[in-house]
């Protein structure tokens, strides 16, 4: 059964539907072998493990596509998956906690409310583990648990960067404080009894994207980055050190980038996966591609003459590359195994990445799970989404909105307003507070609903334009009806006491694959703005974005920055609307003029 299904029906169901021994319990065929002998240590439990592989199940290992590898049945070896972020929760799953999103936990600089955030998420990561586990009939276990898309590194040098809303900001400093506290609590390590130096991890975290990747450059396909090296020294290496470097972040694994630096693919550039990585951070971090085929950039870029997948492969498992995760495993799982018995590619090389796969696998308890003193045995379903988690969702929204500007319209008093209007497209929408890579909560609580759960309030859309994908059909409507929604917002606004329009961008204007040209709102909420603060008596502006908006010609006598806010965003929003929580986050990324992206 693939990951994917076994995710399927936990979510559907919500109970086990199998069972079956956990590798290496008491009594099964393969608790003979040296590797379930706990006290050999992780090392050589993964070596001996390796050895008893043929070469197919090595290749299975190294190089898979969506959603992982085949189950090993006679050694009970369960299923590999690289396709799970965790950043903000648990993504893909239903029925969890999704928090404010990672631009936002940036924004409050707090690495405890980092910390909870991230401990909160590995809990129910072990959860839905244990769940796929039984639902699976005993053949995956780790889909939810490998995190391939951990915290990110890159640092949001140009605010108008699509991606914007899964980095911490664009300061290396705060980069680091924020994404080492999420890394390790993420990762929770827990010591392994009987075997000193070796250590549990709730999940396992890879550092994205190693290296480059940090600015939008929408002309430029796959991108390239020419920096000096002081540049690199400065403002880019130092994150990922951090993030590796085992006294710190300590993560798993790390993501070469689908960027070339320097001229050099970075799949293919020693001095960062050897150099950096391995001589001067001490790293063992198993080095993986990207889904996006970062490996594929080699031989795009031609670099040293490569023009072939098999020559991508040669040069990026020379450099370092240990396991391949994209959408073109058909044509490179074929050609390591054929490179491998050509020669060209040496098979230690393949021993190596097999056995550090293998040492990851145990490092998530896949060979222990069984055991009375594994660390994550007694969790319930009940703590997925559970009511402390979605208190903590709905600080780390409050923690996270930054006031930009108050002439003493802030806070609010229920008592104060008899009638508040609430326009905008992302007043009473839901998935415009996760954003992306983001998991489904149990329930939402809007904008809208936060801040009328407190005072007396009507809503209207606005503008249909901006709404939280492309794929919704309220995007594509006709310049009439939106003419309609703005008259109708507008007229909203003349009969309030107060308006509170929220904007914003969304995946629709910043997302992956979304690069900005602009600062500025859509056209069509700048024409909302335009016509709502003409006819308002008293306007705050809600901006929902990471890279932020200018709205510096704003006649608004309060400003306030909420950036993906999670599911309790519309209630973290109101507590710091109406005083009960004093604004103390700070914006992680500079929003420039637009003058400025006129001359860019």
């Amino acid at each position: 059964m693939s990951a994917v299904f076994a995710l399927a029906a936990l979510a559907a169901t919500g109970t086990p539907t199998g069972n079956m021994a956990y590798t290496c319990a008491p009594g099964s065929v393969e608790s003979k072998y040296p590797f379930c002998d706990r006290k050999l240590g992780f090392e050589a439990r993964s070596q001996d493990l390796m050895k008893r592989l043929n070469t197919t199940e090595k290749v299975m290992l190294w190089g898979h596509s969506y959603p992982g590898t085949e189950y090993i049945e006679r050694y009970n070896m369960k299923t590999w998956s690289l396709d799970h972020t965790c950043i903000h929760g648990v993504n893909k799953a239903h029925g969890v906690t999704v928090f404010a999103h990672a631009i936002a936990q940036g924004a409050s600089f707090d690495r405890d409310l980092v910390a909870r955030i991230s401990n909160a998420t590995s809990i129910e990561a072990r959860i839905l583990s244990e769940k796929e586990y039984q639902n699976s009939h005993g053949e995956s276990q780790a889909s939810v648990l490998s995190c391939d898309g951990g915290p990110l590194a890159n640092s949001a040098h140009d605010p108008r960067w699509g991606r914007i809303s899964e980095t911490y900001g664009e300061d290396p400093y705060l980069i680091q404080q924020i994404g080492v506290t999420a890394m390790r609590s993420l990762q929770n390590q827990q010591a392994v009894p009987d075997s000193p130096g070796d250590y549990f991890m709730a999940t396992r975290q890879v550092t994205r994207h190693f290296l480059g990747y940090h600015g939008a450059r929408p002309d430029l396909e796959p991108p390239y980055m020419n920096v000096t090296m002081r540049s690199l020294g400065d403002s880019y290496i130092p994150t990922y050190g951090s993030y590796q470097d085992p006294e710190l972040g300590n993560a798993d694994g790390i993501m070469c980038a689908i960027s070339s630096v320097n001229g050099v693919p970075s799949c293919a550039n020693s001095f960062l996966l050897t150099d950096l990585l391995r001589k001067k951070w001490n790293s063992d971090a198993l080095v993986q591609t990207d889904c996006c085929d970062s490996l594929s950039s080699i031989s795009n870029f031609h670099y040293k003459g490569a023009t072939t997948h098999e020559d991508a492969l040669v040069l990026g498992v020379e450099a370092g590359v240990q396991v391949y995760y994209g959408y073109k495993g058909g044509i490179y799982i074929p050609l390591l195994t054929q490179s491998v018995e050509n020669g060209t590619i040496p098979m230690s090389s393949l021993d190596s990445a097999a056995a550090r796969i293998i040492k990851s696998m145990m490092k998530l308890g896949l060979y222990d799970t069984y055991a009375a003193d594994f660390p994550w045995k007694n969790l319930t379903w009940s703590q997925l989404d559970s009511p402390q988690h979605r208190s903590l969702a709905r600080e780390s929204a409050a923690k996270s909105t930054v006031l930009l500007k108050n002439d003493g319209v802030l806070p609010l008093s229920p008592n104060t307003y008899k009638n508040v209007a609430v326009i905008g497209p992302f007043a009473n929408c839901t998935e415009c507070l996760l954003q992306s890579y983001n998991g489904y909560p149990s329930a939402y609580t809007t904008i809208f609903q936060g801040i009328s759960n407190r005072t007396h309030a009507t809503y209207s859309l606005g503008s249909n334009t901006s709404c939280p994908t492309k794929a919704d059909n309220t995007c594509w409507t006709t310049p009439g009806v939106e003419a309609d929604a703005i008259t109708a917002a507008v007229n909203v606004a003349k009969d309030a006491d107060l308006t509170i329009l929220v904007v914003g961008l969304g995946s629709t204007w910043e997302g992956e694959g979304n690069d900005r040209v602009n600062m500025t709102l859509p056209t069509i909420q700048a024409a909302l703005q335009q016509a709502v603060e003409k006819v308002s008596k008293k306007v705050i502006i809600v901006s929902v974005s990471a890279g932020g908006v200018d709205l510096d010609e704003t006649t608004a006598g309060a400003v306030v920055y909420a950036p993906y806010g999670g599911e309790e965003g519309g209630s973290g929003l109101a507590d710091v609307l109406f005083g009960d929580f004093n604004p103390s986050a700070k914006m992680p990324v500079t929003v420039y003029k637009q003058s400025w992206a006129d001359s860019m």
